[in-house]
C-alpha cells in the first residue's frame, strides 16, 4: 500500500472539522490537522481522530499553512482537504492504483460547491487538483493557492473518482461576509503586485458574489475580462458564465455580444450553451437560441446550470411559437418541483401565451 497523508488546516470550525475527519477516518489515511489560531474546541475535536495536531501562526498565507501541514506528515503522498469539505465517494483500491501509476503527477477530485441564491440551494461542480507527492510539488500564492512543481518536471494531472461536498458558501450572511472580506484583503494585495493578472480580479468578484454584492462583483468581473484571461484556464469559463449573466440582468446586450466568440472553447459545456441561448432570447432571436438549448441537453461538461434548465427553455421557446403540446412535453420533462416549468404549465393551462 502507498501511504497517503490527508492534511487539513483549520480555524474555529469545530463542527465542520468533526464531520470532515469522520468522513476521512473511514479510509486508511494518516490524518494531519494544523490549527491556525482557533478559539473554539477545534483541537480537541481533531484529537479524537489523530494525535498529529499542530499549531501554525497565521501569516496571511494559505500556501505557507498548507506547506507546513505537508511537512508534518509522515508520508510523501499528500491529500489536502479543507475543513468544510466532506468526502462522499472514494474507492481506496482505485486511488492506490492511480497513485502508483502517476507518482510525479497530481490527482484531481470532483468538488460540489453548494451555495444559495434567492432562498434556493444550488450546486457548482469544480475539478480541483489535490493529491501530490511533496518531493515534486508545493503550494504557491497566499490565497487561492495552486500546486507548483519544485523541479523542472511537466505539470501533469490525472482524474480520480473522489468526490466531496463543499459547504463553505452556505451559512448566515454575516459569516459569509466575514470570510469574503478576509479573502478580499489578501486578494487586493495580490492585485497591487500583479495588476495585469485577471485571476485576482475574478476572485475578488467571486468574493463580492459571496456577499451578494452584485454591483461590485460586476465591476471586478469586467476588469478581469478586460485583461483577456486565457480561455483554457480552469477559471475562465466560470468568469464568463457569471459575467455573462450579470450583463444580461443589467440589459447590457451590446457588451454581451462577446459571448458567441467563446463557442470554440466552451461549446460542449451546458452552462455556456444555456448562457448563449439566453443571450439569443434577450436579443429576440429564439430560432438561434433553440439549437443551443437542445445541444445543452446532452452536453458532456456541466458545472453550475440546473440540468432541467435546457428542457425548460426549449419548452418556453415552443410556447412562444404557439406549439403547446411540444412545450408541455418539455415542461413535464423538468419535473413538477421545478418552479419555472410549473409556471409554464400554468400558462398553458390558462391559455396565456406570450
Amino acid at each position: 500500500m502507498i501511504p497517503i497523508s490527508a492534511c487539513i488546516i483549520t480555524k474555529n470550525e469545530a463542527g465542520n472539522l468533526d464531520k470532515c475527519l469522520k468522513a476521512l477516518a473511514a479510509y486508511p489515511f494518516e490524518l494531519v490537522v494544523v490549527d491556525t489560531g482557533s478559539t473554539d474546541n477545534s483541537k480537541e475535536v481533531a484529537r479524537k481522530y489523530t494525535d498529529k495536531v499542530y499549531d501554525f501562526t497565521w501569516v496571511d498565507d494559505f500556501s505557507a499553512a498548507r506547506n507546513y501541514a505537508a511537512k508534518q506528515a509522515s508520508h510523501n503522498m499528500i491529500f489536502p482537504v479543507d475543513t468544510d469539505e466532506f468526502i462522499t465517494r472514494l474507492d481506496w483500491e482505485e486511488l492506490q492504483a492511480l497513485v502508483e501509476e502517476n507518482p510525479k503527477s497530481v490527482g484531481s477530485i470532483k468538488r460540489l460547491d453548494y451555495f444559495e441564491t434567492d432562498g434556493e440551494t444550488h450546486c457548482q461542480v469544480c475539478i480541483i487538483d489535490r493529491i501530490y507527492h511533496r518531493k515534486y510539488y508545493c503550494y504557491d500564492k497566499p490565497i487561492h493557492e495552486v500546486l507548483t512543481p519544485l523541479n523542472r518536471i511537466p505539470y501533469i494531472s490525472y482524474t480520480t473518482s473522489i468526490e466531496a461536498d463543499h459547504v463553505g458558501y452556505l451559512g448566515p450572511g454575516n459569516k459569509l461576509k466575514e470570510k469574503a472580506l478576509r479573502d478580499m484583503e489578501l486578494l487586493l494585495k495580490e492585485v497591487e503586485q500583479n495588476p495585469a493578472e485577471p485571476y485576482y480580479y475574478f476572485q475578488i468578484a467571486q468574493s463580492y458574489m459571496l456577499m451578494r454584492d452584485l454591483d461590485n462583483a460586476f465591476v471586478y468581473f469586467q476588469q478581469a475580462m478586460d485583461r483577456q484571461p486565457d480561455p483554457h484556464a480552469d477559471y475562465t469559463h466560470v468568469l464568463l458564465y457569471n459575467y455573462g449573466h450579470l450583463l444580461l440582468e443589467k440589459g447590457l446586450l451590446k457588451e454581451a455580444a462577446i459571448l458567441p466568440a467563446y463557442y470554440e472553447y466552451y461549446g460542449n459545456n451546458m452552462d455556456y450553451l444555456c448562457l448563449l441561448g439566453l443571450y439569443y432570447l434577450h436579443t429576440n432571436q429564439p430560432l438561434k437560441a433553440l439549437p443551443e438549448f437542445v445541444k445543452a441537453l446532452t452536453a458532456p461538461e456541466h458545472d453550475m446550470t440546473d440540468r432541467r434548465e435546457p428542457s425548460y427553455y426549449i419548452g418556453y421557446i415552443y410556447e412562444l411559437f404557439g406549439k403547446k403540446d411540444i412545450a408541455r412535453t418539455h415542461y413535464l420533462n423538468c419535473g413538477k418541483d421545478y418552479a419555472p416549468a410549473a409556471e409554464g404549465l400554468a400558462r398553458l393551462d390558462s391559455n396565456c401565451l406570450y
